[in-house]
C-alpha cells in the first residue's frame, strides 16, 4: 500500500505513514476520555466506554419522514372551488401535490423502518413501522377517494 500524500510505501495494516504522518483512515476518539481508539474497536482501551463510532443517525430518519408526511397530509387536499359560483364545492375533493408527497414520504419511511433499522432497536423499528403504516393508509385513502369520486 502507498501513502496517498507522499507516495511512499506503507505496511498493509498501517494507519499512519512513517514519512509524512498522514493517516490512511480518519482518527476516532473516545467520547468520554478522548483517547484515540484503534480501528474497528467497540470499547475504549483506557476507560472501557462503549464506542459510538459505529452509530449512524439514520435510525431516526423514518420518524422525520413520517413527520414530513403528516405535514404534507395536513396541508394537502382541497375541495373543488367553483369559479362560476365563487364558493367551495365540498362534494368534489381533489388531491394536491402535497398528498402525493405524503404517500411517497410515508412509503419511504416504511421501507427504511423495515430494511435499515437494526433489530436491536426493536422499539424504534416497531414505532416507525406502525406510524408509517397509519400515514400510508391515510394518504392513500385520500388520494384514492379523490380519484374515484
Amino acid at each position: 500500500m502507498f501513502c496517498r500524500k507522499c507516495g511512499d510505501q506503507m505496511a498493509a495494516q498501517a494507519t499512519v505513514c512513517d514519512s509524512c504522518n498522514t493517516r490512511t483512515q480518519p482518527a476516532v476518539f473516545c467520547h468520554k476520555c478522548a483517547t484515540e481508539l484503534p480501528a474497528n474497536s467497540t470499547r475504549c482501551i483506557t476507560c472501557n466506554a462503549k464506542s459510538r463510532a459505529h452509530k449512524r443517525g439514520i435510525h431516526w430518519l423514518p420518524l422525520g419522514l413520517i413527520f414530513v408526511s403528516f405535514i404534507c397530509y395536513a396541508f394537502g387536499g382541497y375541495y373543488y372551488f367553483d369559479d362560476s359560483l365563487g364558493v367551495h364545492n365540498y362534494d368534489l375533493p381533489y388531491a394536491t401535490v402535497l398528498d402525493y408527497l405524503s404517500v411517497l414520504f410515508s412509503a419511504v419511511a416504511l421501507i427504511i423502518s423495515i430494511a435499515v433499522i437494526p433489530n436491536n432497536r426493536i422499539v424504534l423499528k416497531v414505532i416507525g413501522i406502525l406510524l408509517s403504516l397509519v400515514m400510508l393508509y391515510l394518504s392513500v385513502f385520500w388520494v384514492l377517494e379523490t380519484l374515484f369520486i
